[in-house]
């Protein structure tokens, strides 16, 4: 039964998931679902793109669309409400089927779930005008993890934090500082990786275990570019 479970789609999976408790236990088990996924990523599926839109009832709600590059129609997934699709900034890319999703305007992060049609808003964090995040997943705790970078304000302004929220981390639903902060040595790597993401709308991409952000050229790396790598994804405590 498993192995043919492993051959089926979401939508089948979650259907099949209302049949009887057997069933709901083992198609929402955490083995199964990394089987599942393991499997799925290594299908030759095509890719498909995801990006927001206008909901249909233009009340400043935010609709987000999957759509296949050979296909002639676009699947609805959700409507996020109160979020109008101009201030929303998609994740580049997935990581193990999630993408992360920012409202300016709220402002708000979402984690997203293209597969199950589901969407998590995260907890209120310190509010700044310029900051990055990213999501990424902890192999060895299981756990999907979003790091954020920003710059203090006021008399802080100079100053350089990075956060981490763990979904279903047993620290509870809030974001928590690294423990020792942004190292001085990294300060201007990490100011011109939260220039990037801003003002260039280009956000941290994961990849191999941690996130990359691209940064600008600096004055000992003339017409080059280099990547900002945070640690941060697999131990917190660095």
């Amino acid at each position: 039964m498993t192995e043919v479970f492993l051959r089926l789609p979401i939508k089948s999976i979650l259907r099949f998931r209302a049949v009887c408790r057997s069933w709901d236990a083992l198609l929402s088990s955490e083995e199964f679902c990394n089987l599942h996924m393991a499997a799925t990523e290594s299908a030759s599926t095509p890719p498909k793109l995801l990006f927001a839109s206008p909901a249909a009832n233009f009340n400043y709600s935010t609709a987000l669309y999957s759509c296949s590059l050979s296909g002639r129609r676009d699947d609805l997934l959700f409507t996020i409400d109160d979020a109008r699709d101009n201030f929303v900034d998609v994740s580049p890319a997935p990581c193990h089927g999630l993408s992360l999703l920012y409202d300016a305007v709220a402002p708000a992060y979402y984690i997203c779930n293209a597969a199950t049609r589901t969407v998590t808003r995260l907890p209120p964090f310190f509010e700044v005008s310029n900051a990055t995040a990213g999501l990424g997943f902890d192999a060895q705790t299981r756990k999907y993890k979003v790091v954020r970078i920003f710059k203090g304000l006021g008399p802080e302004t100079g100053s350089l934090y990075c956060e981490v929220y763990t979904l279903g981390g047993e620290d509870g639903d809030n974001w928590r500082p690294v423990c020792g902060g942004v190292p001085f040595r990294f300060c201007s790597f990490a100011r011109s990786a939260i220039w990037y993401a801003v003002f260039r709308k280009m956000q941290p991409v994961f990849a191999d275990g941690f996130l990359h952000w691209l940064i600008e050229p600096a004055s000992f790396l003339p017409k080059r570019q280099g990547l900002l790598s945070s640690f941060t994804v697999q131990n917190t405590g660095q």
